[in-house]
């Protein structure tokens, strides 16, 4: 059986040591110096020892008081958190959203503005999957979807059409931008993704480009890693633009290779949400905020 003192008692005297006052105590819990005092002694008749030396206009913490505070407050900071974690403070609103890896990766996560949204009272709990999960039934407040058809059934706003770029390190192909044949393509490595919805089979075939027979390709289940694998010099990777910007810009990456894609339909990140969760001042701003990083 747990040994548990009262937990108010232990508010209490937390507030008092903390503070080195009942009175200043009193006023933080909205309760009466007598009522703080009261819970103390209790507390101390409960685990038999003095954790304040009374004085006239002040208290001190005895050894024991000492040891107890040092312990108690950290036990009630860890409390407090589990608890705001679940998102059940008063100040703070908790709203999931459900994202494709590589897009909370690489886009998302480096634009959004985390500290500004806390001050807002929001803080987020991300899911990251390209499943399309129910919002009901999951607890998702907002979803970014990705695919060749806009989502049914919600209102959605799109966030922008998949540009498709082939990337590799500088030194991997040495000359600069250059057309895909197949003499070349028999000498570098396709990075795939088989998560995408555009993959180099897909590309080979809108160029007329007869693939080889034993054509060294690398798989990854999503763009984080085959972007790693490039960044890395292990071959060539057909990736989202947005995903790459980054490394494009610093030099990490280049694109060596003229890939003609042609297609009418054309895969597609979606923002959506339900307008029952977009009645949520808290939803609408998060909401408005990552529509806003598409622009």
């Amino acid at each position: 059986m747990r040994v548990i003192p009262p937990i108010k008692a232990i508010v209490y005297f937390e507030a008092a040591a903390r503070l080195q006052s009942f009175k200043l105590a009193a006023e933080e819990l909205c309760v009466t110096p007598g009522a703080v005092s009261h819970q103390i002694s209790a507390l101390e008749d409960f685990i038999e020892q003095k954790l304040f030396q009374r004085h006239n206009r002040s208290i001190t913490l005895t050894n024991a008081g000492l040891r107890y505070f040092s312990r108690t407050t950290i036990i009630l900071n860890e409390l407090e958190q589990a608890t705001t974690d679940l998102g059940i403070s008063k100040n703070n609103q908790k709203l999931t959203v459900a994202i494709p890896p590589a897009l909370l990766n690489k886009w998302l996560l480096p634009l959004i503005n985390i500290r500004q949204l806390s001050q807002q009272g929001i803080s987020l709990n991300f899911i990251d999957t390209l499943e399309t999960l129910d919002f009901g039934k999951e607890n998702i407040d907002i979803a970014i979807r990705y695919g060749l058809k806009p989502p049914e059934q919600h209102e959605y706003d799109v966030l922008f059409k998949e540009k498709m770029v082939a990337v590799c390190t500088p030194d991997y192909i040495s000359s600069s931008k250059v057309t895909l044949t197949e003499q070349l393509l028999s000498e570098i490595t396709l990075i795939e993704t088989t998560n995408r919805l555009i993959q180099w089979d897909l590309v080979l075939h809108n160029m007329k480009i007869k693939p080889n027979r034993n054509q060294s390709k690398v798989f990854f289940q999503n763009s984080i890693q085959a972007i790693e694998a490039a960044c890395n010099g292990l071959g060539v990777a057909f990736v989202n633009r947005i995903l790459v910007q980054k490394q494009l810009n610093d030099g990490t990456l280049v694109e060596r290779l003229n890939i003609i894609y042609i297609n009418d339909k054309m895969p597609t990140y979606y923002l959506v949400c339900p307008q029952d969760n977009k009645n949520n001042p808290s939803t609408a701003l998060l909401y408005n905020s990552i529509l806003q990083l598409s622009n």
